[in-house]
């Protein structure tokens, strides 16, 4: 089996559109979209209905959840003004059905395969929240074992930081698939299954500077440290 993760999309069309036309995704069995298909850029809608069009598995992101569910007022101290201004202005652009297709996506994902099982989420959820307060500051192996402490897998693969890493010990896996959408090249990553295990991290080439240019054009707030 071949099977294509790619995450952290946030709203960035040329990057999916990029991503569908490679071999990899042409020939993959199956695609598992990690989440976070808005905020960022200033195209989710169009994010969103090509996702739904792809028929390709989604599970929920953080970014996806605010959308969906709104902030935790507990929680929104700690968001900056353009972190606000953003959703403020996902809130008002994304249409109520594609609102209601994210919030269908489940948290997880998960793919057995005879005795391995692979674990698939945008970053570890407690009680419906992203479990950011055991987020490490270090990554390292320790602090990956411990992030994910109460699931059970042999490889996981979650996005969120937007810089891939691999840490392994000699049972376990933890892969951090990146972002496609907004750095270029955008990665993503090939899982084969067969005839041994294979994990191999790819880039796809998009133009990230007129999804900068719609963004202006839209009047979106956008984080322009965030975006290169």
């Amino acid at each position: 089996m071949k099977i294509l993760v790619f995450t952290d999309l946030h709203g960035s069309l040329n990057a999916l559109k990029a991503l569908i036309q490679t071999q990899d995704f042409k020939t993959a069995d199956q695609v598992i979209f990690l989440g976070d298909a808005v905020m960022g850029c200033s195209r989710p809608n169009e994010c969103i209905d090509l996702l739904r069009e792809l028929n390709i598995i989604c599970v929920l992101g953080n970014n996806d959840s605010y959308l969906c569910c709104g902030i935790d007022p507990d929680d929104k101290p700690k968001f900056t003004r353009t972190k606000l201004n953003q959703m403020e202005w996902m809130d008002a652009h994304v249409t109520k059905e594609n609102k209601e297709f994210v919030a269908s996506w489940p948290y997880s994902y998960v793919i057995k395969d005879e005795s391995l099982t692979f674990y698939f989420t945008h970053y570890p959820w407690t009680k419906n929240k992203l479990n950011v307060v055991d987020e490490p500051f270090i990554k390292c192996l320790y602090a990956r074992e411990k992030l994910f402490r109460n699931i059970k897998a042999d490889y996981y693969f979650f996005g969120h930081e937007h810089k891939t890493s691999i840490y392994s010990n000699r049972k376990q896996s933890f892969i951090c698939v990146g972002t496609v959408g907004v750095k270029n090249p955008g990665s993503y990553f090939v899982i084969l299954t067969e005839p041994d295990i294979q994990i191999k991290e790819k880039f796809v080439e998009f133009d990230i500077n007129e999804e900068k240019k719609l963004m202006e054009a839209a009047g979106y707030p956008y984080n322009k440290k965030k975006i290169d």
